[in-house]
C-alpha cells in the first residue's frame, strides 16, 4: 500500500502543468543623440514611444501603442536581436510610414536599445523602464 501511494505521488507530480512565471514591465524609448546619425531629410523621432513588455516562460511579447511588435523565444542567457515593423510618424512631413527597427539587449536584465535606419542614417533610442 505504501508503494501504491508513492507510485500515485509520482503520477500527479508527472501530470500536473507546470506554472510558467510571467513578467510584465511598461519601458520607454530615450533618443541617444550620441549615438545617431540623423539627416536633415530623416531627422529622428524625439517623442518617446511607451512599450509594455512582457517575458513569460521564455516567451517576450514587446507591443507598443502601435499594437502588437512581436514575439520571440529568449535565449536562456536573455540576449535578444529582433527586427520587426512598425509605424512611424513623420511630424515634420504630416505623415507616417513603415520602419524597420531591431530591438537588441537583454530581456532579463531589461537592458534592451532600439535602432533604426540605414545607409549612414541611424536613430538610437534605449528603453528606459518605468
Amino acid at each position: 500500500m505504501r508503494n501504491m501511494g508513492m507510485l500515485i505521488s509520482i503520477a500527479l507530480v508527472g501530470i500536473m502543468p507546470t506554472v510558467a512565471s510571467a513578467e510584465m514591465w511598461t519601458a520607454q524609448t530615450a533618443f541617444e543623440e550620441e549615438k545617431s546619425t540623423p539627416r536633415e531629410t530623416r531627422p529622428c523621432g524625439r517623442v518617446p514611444v511607451r512599450y509594455t513588455l512582457e517575458l513569460t516562460g521564455n516567451t517576450f511579447t514587446a507591443t507598443s501603442q502601435y499594437g502588437k511588435m512581436f514575439n520571440i523565444t529568449v535565449p536562456a542567457d536573455g540576449k535578444i536581436d529582433k527586427t520587426y515593423i512598425r509605424a512611424v510618424d513623420d511630424k515634420r512631413r504630416g505623415n507616417s510610414y513603415w520602419g524597420h527597427l531591431e530591438m537588441t539587449g537583454n530581456v532579463k536584465s531589461k537592458e534592451l536599445e532600439i535602432r533604426m535606419g540605414s545607409g549612414g542614417w541611424r536613430c538610437q533610442y534605449q528603453l528606459i523602464s518605468d
